[in-house]
């Protein structure tokens, strides 16, 4: 990526690595989910908007007084989302980047397999584990939404451009599909295809 695309995300890395660090000193795993990755693991343009962490060995909305006190304790602000759960606000450079802690509850669905298989990347002294392209093509579709429909049909422009080198692992991508009921399959699939995204 070219410099000032790098120094778009800079906040971004660093509010990851700032929370990242303190949350492992807490015995908390996560993964690293959402659009954070598209530039920080895959190095393609992306307008990021906030980190997604999801929480793998706590519950936030029942543990909210533990993840209050890491808050506290760092200075941080925070907040709640409409689902209930935990963000925080940090502070980085003049700049305030929120950092949610995300786990399955109502419509926020990841599958165990997915989490349990997320590979890891040390990103500069912390190693961090993400989820992958293919993962996130398959949540973006399974939320049905325009948002994620406008997401899907950029990503789509991305993964035509050759100077990305960007592709999809299409065996890992039929597995992912798996992951999911089979009556959620084939929406998922079409979803995507209509953003010209194609997996065969």
């Amino acid at each position: 990526m070219r410099k000032k695309e790098l120094e778009k995300i800079e906040p971004f890395k660093k509010a990851l690595l700032k929370v990242g660090k303190v949350l492992k000193e807490k015995g908390v795993d996560y993964v690293l989910v959402g659009s954070l990755i598209l530039p920080l693991i895959y190095e393609v343009p992306w307008e990021v908007h906030d980190v997604d962490l999801f929480i793998t060995n706590k519950c936030v909305f029942a543990e909210s007084e533990f993840f209050e006190e890491i808050a506290r304790e760092n200075d941080w602000d925070i907040g709640t989302t409409m689902h209930g759960l935990i963000y925080y606000e940090i502070l980085v450079n003049g700049d305030v980047v929120r950092v949610d802690l995300m786990e399955n509850i109502l419509d926020i669905y990841i599958p165990e397999e997915m989490l349990k298989n997320a590979p890891s990347r040390k990103i500069d002294d912390l190693e961090i584990k993400h989820i992958r392209l293919e993962d996130l093509i398959i949540l973006k579709a399974r939320e049905a939404t325009q948002e994620g429909e406008e997401f899907l049909n950029k990503l789509a422009e991305l993964l035509a451009e050759e100077k990305y080198d960007l592709k999809i692992n299409k065996n890992y991508f039929k597995k992912a599909l798996e992951y999911f009921p089979e009556d959620e399959r084939q929406s998922i699939y079409r979803r995507i295809l209509k953003c010209g995204i194609y997996v065969e």
